[in-house]
């Protein structure tokens, strides 16, 4: 298995500034410019909620905001309107994509977009050294496929590193944000309940953890058998993809338990597509997160020569339960 990729610096960050990082997606604030007018600057106000700010665009794309600038706000606000229904940003380590739009409430001036960078946050957590503190405010809870717009106090945003001022943000300023949450990680199979299992092998869940049960006297398959338990609902693998799976291994012959990540083998696992048996790239391919797979992998598709650790034996055919619940693709491949 591969270690999780680190998100490094940025501009979301408190202490983060352009210089920081060469990933960090913003120059100036003229680089990210999204209004071919120069937005209307009224007189200050303080705004008490978000009636007012009216957001438009598909979800994942580019959005057109109208507000009324310049304003405050005394304490940070959220709402959503996009309603997901995937999984919750529930907790520190939950891991999550998504792509976001910032505007200095002071000018309504855009000084940063992922989306007109083409750099989406990936494998971000909520956290204080991920993101300002008004991102944890308004994420927390928040579903895969919505769309959240966030008013960040200065406070709660810039304010301790002093603004930011080659962003022309200074301390004080409220920002407004649009933030789509591409996809956030399954903690388990979520989905269409289908199958128990099939004709060789029986799965029964106890808490979230899986056994296996191989029927007797039905001979292996000589050929990939893919059967799926929990129809998931999430972003679908690509063959490029890095992944996290739970998975049960089992000996198809003897019935043995070979290794168990929801017991005792440290929890969700990332591993590269590209680096996995044949038939796990087979059947992973196509399968959106949140789904639990039933594989029998003859032993031509996972291991002909056998392998030292786990020990396997040569041609042996193997039972897997998987769960997918997350997919990404990976900016390099850092260990193995």
């Amino acid at each position: 298995m591969i270690a999780l990729f680190a998100v490094g610096c940025v501009f979301l960050a408190a202490g983060c500034t352009p210089s920081d990082t060469e990933t960090t997606p913003i120059d100036t604030p003229e680089t990210t410019d999204t209004t071919t007018d120069e937005p209307t600057i009224g007189e200050m106000q303080t705004l008490d909620n978000l009636d007012a700010i009216t957001v438009t665009g598909d979800f994942n794309t580019l959005p057109t905001v109208d507000a009324p600038y310049a304003f405050n706000v005394a304490k940070t606000m959220c709402k959503t309107t996009i309603e997901g229904a995937g999984a919750a940003i529930d907790a520190d380590d939950t891991v999550f994509e998504l792509n976001y739009t910032g505007i200095n409430a002071t000018t309504g001036e855009t000084f940063d977009s992922s989306i007109i960078n083409g750099t989406p946050i990936m494998e971000a957590t909520i956290s204080s050294a991920t993101f300002v503190t008004g991102f944890d405010t308004c994420l927390r809870g928040a579903k895969g496929g919505s769309r959240v717009v966030m008013a960040i106090t200065g406070a709660d945003g810039y304010d301790s590193a002093g603004g930011q001022p080659d962003a022309g943000i200074n301390v004080g300023d409220t920002m407004l944000f649009v933030v789509d949450i591409i996809q956030v990680e399954f903690k388990g199979p979520e989905g269409q309940h289908l199958l128990d299992g099939n004709q060789w092998v029986n799965v029964t869940d106890t808490s979230g953890v899986p056994s296996v049960t191989i029927n007797q006297g039905v001979p292996a398959p000589t050929d990939l058998v893919t059967t799926v338990l929990i129809q998931g609902t999430g972003p679908k693998v690509d063959p490029g993809d890095a992944v996290y799976v739970n998975f049960l291994w089992v000996d198809f012959a003897t019935g043995a338990e070979i290794q168990n990540s929801y017991t005792s083998g440290g929890g969700p696992q990332p591993d590269y597509l590209a680096d996995m048996i044949p038939g796990w790239r087979t059947a992973l391919a196509g399968q959106p997160t949140g789904s639990r797979l039933l594989l029998i992998v003859p032993g031509d598709q996972a291991y002909p020569q056998g392998n030292a650790t786990p020990s396997v034996s040569p041609n042996a055919t193997l039972v897997f339960v998987v769960d997918i619940l997350y997919t990404w693709v990976p900016q390099q491949q850092t260990s193995t």
